[in-house]
């Protein structure tokens, strides 16, 4: 078992909890910024081919934003499997949130709200 004090679970915790918040702001500013591309162009009268060089760089930057999301979900799992095998399993820090939803979603065994 691992010895892990309560005030450093809190302070992962809190910077999961403002990663996952961080990414989630990111999302939502590339989508808006990829639409708004296409009403300016489409309001502007601008020839298709114009704008696409900007849309097409910002839509792979979106994906990757998305992607990255993945990997934070992924990382929040590996911190409960550290979490329940420490001190600290009976802690509660609450969850990132979206993911017990997602995780009710999933086929997988759904990861319990109280860790993280």
């Amino acid at each position: 078992m691992f010895e892990i004090e309560k005030s450093s679970g809190q302070v992962v915790a809190a910077d999961t909890q403002k990663s996952v918040d961080a990414l989630d702001q990111a999302v939502m500013s590339m989508a808006h910024l990829c639409a708004s591309i296409v009403e300016v162009s489409r309001a502007s009268r601008l020839p298709v081919s114009t704008p696409q060089p900007a849309l097409a760089n910002a839509g792979e930057s979106l994906s990757k934003l998305i992607a990255g999301r993945g990997d934070i979900s992924h990382a929040v799992r590996e911190l409960i499997a550290i979490q329940r095998t420490s001190s600290l399993q009976a802690v509660s820090f609450g969850c990132p949130d979206g993911l017990p939803q997602a995780q009710a979603q999933r086929s997988e065994p759904a990861v319990e709200a109280d860790a993280a």
